[in-house]
């Protein structure tokens, strides 16, 4: 596959799950990134976890910094599975955005690229929490089921859209890190 790697699977994800289970005002802060006109991610849910200090169109595209919210600390299973994530992916140059989305039951996340100095600086994984059958995350002309437990990093440079077909949401961590050879 081009445009998919498999980076690890097994990972145990439920005290994650447990943890967002007894948390679920955590998705009410943050809804500009399904609520945006336009949005090809109208029918999710977000808690960012780690993203820029000002939220802004501009810094959206173009700010390169994350940091911890104050709120990531509610959630220490989360964070340790993170870097349990980070540690598979070996040596982290710089670690970037990392949030948590729901895709509703039946929802759609339409075709995409993503843009702009942020995006071509960072590579992008997707840990999997939640994934029943009927889920298809396609991109360019590959598609893939992801499943729980498992770590993939996809080329997000090229159009890519996601379908759950199933009947409960989609929960995946979203992880952007630069890996050492990226290069400027």
């Amino acid at each position: 596959m081009r445009n998919f790697q498999l980076v690890a699977q097994g990972l145990d994800v439920q005290p994650a799950l447990a943890e967002l289970a007894a948390r679920p005002e955590l998705w009410r802060i943050f809804t500009a990134r399904q609520e945006t006109p336009g949005s090809a991610h109208h029918d999710t849910e977000c808690i960012v976890l780690r993203g820029p200090k000002t939220i802004s169109i501009e810094s959206v595209f173009n700010d390169l910094d994350a940091e911890w919210l104050a709120y990531a600390s509610a959630l220490p299973a989360m964070r340790d599975l993170i870097a349990l994530a980070g540690a598979r992916l070996g040596p982290v140059e710089q670690l970037g955005r990392v949030m948590v989305v729901n895709l509703k039951a039946g929802g759609h996340i339409d075709p995409h690229i993503d843009e702009g100095a942020y995006a071509a600086h960072y590579d992008r994984f997707h840990l999997v929490l939640q994934s029943a059958p009927g889920n298809l995350f396609q991109c360019g002309d590959e598609a893939v089921h992801m499943r729980e437990g498992e770590l993939w990093k996809f080329d997000h440079h090229t159009e890519h859209q996601v379908a759950n077909g199933s009947e409960q949401g989609r929960i995946h961590i979203i992880i952007d890190a630069r890996l050492p050879g990226k290069g400027a």
